[in-house]
């Protein structure tokens, strides 16, 4: 026999092999054994017979075009869906004239049923609103000294104008070192604002000395 002989005869009875094994998945399958060799289940209601379409029952009879909204204008008319009360549910009834009266109980004070309606409380007209604070706007100054540059100068002018009665807030920084030179400061920023037309009595002095420059605020 020759080799192509052999191969044919080969290839014929391993393809025939695995034809009985259901392929090579079916092999692997048997080889391993258990449950995934066993036979797949038959699928839920293969043994029940086929539904009959006979014993469908017939679709209800349709009610009349304005049944429902009959029966929405009843509900309505009766105010949120209440039916009206059985006449004959209420026979025999009476029905109070006026709330009972409080029961008298030893160490229990319970408010008086007034007799006529209490007068609505007088409410007082709202305060007119305070505006907050400014926000404060600091100022520089040369370092080491209380010399104020004109465009502080023109700021100081701009905050007097603007005051509309509040209080001014001043206050002086010595550069994290000296007390005199916050104190000098804040001397220097009054008076910038009292020649722009603020009052001394509406100016109040702060000074301290962490940070550096000074600040102005409009204190309501």
């Amino acid at each position: 026999m020759t080799g192509r002989h052999l191969g044919c005869a080969l290839s014929g009875a391993l393809a025939f092999f695995l034809a009985g094994c259901s392929g090579p998945i079916g092999l692997y399958h048997n080889i391993e054994g258990g449950a995934i060799a066993q036979n797949r289940q038959p699928p839920p209601g293969e043994d029940q017979p086929y539904p009959n379409l006979a014993d469908v029952p017939a679709a209800p009879p349709a009610t009349a075009p304005n049944t429902q909204a009959s029966i929405n204008a009843q509900v309505q008319g009766t105010g949120a869906g209440i039916s009206p009360p059985s006449p004959g549910a209420l026979a025999g009834l009476e029905l109070p004239t006026a709330p009972p009266p409080l029961p008298d109980i030893p160490g229990l004070n319970l408010p008086a049923t007034p007799s006529t309606p209490a007068p609505a409380p007088v409410v007082a007209a709202p305060a007119p609103a305070t505006p907050p604070d400014s926000a404060p706007i600091s100022l520089a100054f040369v370092p080491g000294s209380a010399v104020l540059p004109y465009g502080d100068s023109k700021a100081l002018s701009d905050i007097a104008a603007a005051r509309n009665g509040a209080t001014i807030r001043v206050g002086g920084f010595g550069d994290g070192a000296s007390l005199p030179l916050a104190l000098a400061r804040a001397r220097r920023l009054a008076d910038a604002l009292t020649a722009s037309g603020v009052p001394p009595s509406a100016i109040t002095l702060v000074a301290s000395t962490a940070g550096s420059g000074g600040f102005v605020q409009l204190v309501y």
